[in-house]
């Protein structure tokens, strides 16, 4: 494999910046080659400001470039699949944003044309997974340092203004998004709570839809049991007040984590706490050991950079450990060694099982077992009306 892997982003919304900044700040693994959006002034745009060769109103054209190694699928979920499938078949290795499809048909049409492909690489970004405090939780976890595993407790807090939603109407509808706060923006620490503790086989929840202007809900309150016995409740919601951020309290046998995140910072901050002073420190130092981590950067330093690099008339490139960059540099290491991807199909559908099996609780008043499959109601979408019930 070539080290250096021409890269194509298909879709140009509110998290296309954020992965063409990441292939910036990463010349030395990828080149910009093509942006692909159904608004051809809008890819034409993006293509000068970022650096790509190439802008097109059709994907299809994208894929058709022999210079395209991997394409990065940044359109609204609703299209994920298509394009994934398009993709693969093209030859083309995939990273694509959360969730992977949204809905549980189409993830499963995607795990079948990769197994199709085993020589294209497929990953869905979770980009959580890469902070070091969540490796870390993960490190200790899977090497039973902790005990078997009892509870977790997430919480999620956002506030969205009504112009969030007015600025793309599809925002928060079923059939577009696939849901409101749970699978846009909790789904993140879904992952993580499948990333720390396993599969989920059962779960519960309640939701309504209280003051944003959305067809699917904007609170969320839930339990989920895993297949390890282990046990978690969720609350999420995009109607906070000032406290924004999430947080995740994981709790085992020999020692507990607290990971919480603000959205002006740059990464989590984690705490481990455990009744034996001798087991904490062991369990700490290995842990930082690993996953140290990343350098603190301070706003004069920042500030500093930022003018120079005016002064020199260069742009001014956030650094590497910021943001998608890191993920993306998973990715891109992964395809130059033939695999396996960070996050491939089949785990990225275990949090959206997962979201979709809390929805149909909620909409049906039942606990519900998982994975779902064709049986379930909502297997091919989460639409109330085919319970005829209204959020």
């Amino acid at each position: 494999m070539k080290d250096r892997l021409g890269i194509g982003i298909i879709g140009i919304g509110s998290i296309f910046r954020r992965h063409a900044t990441a292939y910036q700040c990463l010349t030395e693994l990828a080149e910009r080659v093509a942006v692909a959006d159904l608004d051809l002034g809008r890819a034409q745009s993006a293509k000068k400001r970022y650096g790509f060769k190439y802008a097109f109103d059709n994907y299809q054209e994208l894929l058709a470039l022999p210079e395209i190694d991997a394409v990065n699928i940044c359109t609204p979920p609703d299209i994920h699949a298509q394009v994934a499938i398009d993709a693969i078949e093209a030859g083309k290795h995939v990273l694509c944003e959360k969730p992977i499809a949204h809905t549980l048909s189409d993830v499963d049409r995607i795990i079948k044309t990769s197994k199709d492909h085993p020589q294209v690489i497929v990953s869905c970004v979770y980009q959580n997974r890469t902070d070091p405090t969540c490796a870390r939780t993960r490190y200790l976890i899977s090497k039973g340092h902790v005990g078997n595993m009892l509870t977790a407790n997430v919480q999620v807090l956002f506030r969205r203004p009504r112009s969030y939603y007015a600025a793309v109407p599809t925002r928060g509808t079923w059939k577009t998004d696939g849901g409101g706060v749970l699978v846009n923006q909790a789904v993140h620490q879904l992952d993580l709570l499948v990333y720390f503790l396993g599969c989920p086989v059962q779960v519960s929840a309640v939701m309504n839809t209280f003051l944003q202007p959305i067809e699917a809900e904007d609170t969320l309150a839930g339990w989920i049991k895993f297949e390890n016995g282990a046990f978690a409740t969720i609350t999420c919601t995009v109607c906070a007040q000032k406290d924004e951020g999430y947080q995740i309290v994981v709790l085992g046998e020999n020692a507990s984590f607290n990971i919480s995140k603000d959205p002006d910072a740059q990464y989590a901050l984690w705490e481990i706490t455990s009744n034996s002073k001798a087991a904490l420190n062991g369990l700490r130092t290995t842990a930082l050991r690993m996953y140290p981590p990343y350098p603190s950067v301070s706003n004069a330093t920042l500030i500093r950079q930022k003018v120079m690099c005016k002064l020199r008339g260069k742009t001014w490139l956030p650094p590497r450990h910021w943001g998608h960059t890191p993920h993306i540099k998973e990715f891109l290491e992964a395809v130059n060694r033939g695999g396996p991807a960070p996050i491939p199909p089949e785990q990225a559908r275990l949090s959206l099982d997962l979201a979709v099996g809390l929805y149909q609780s909620a909409l049906t008043n039942q606990t519900v077992s998982l994975p779902l499959n064709s049986d379930s109601p909502f297997y091919a979408g989460v639409d109330p009306a085919v319970l005829q019930v209204s959020v």
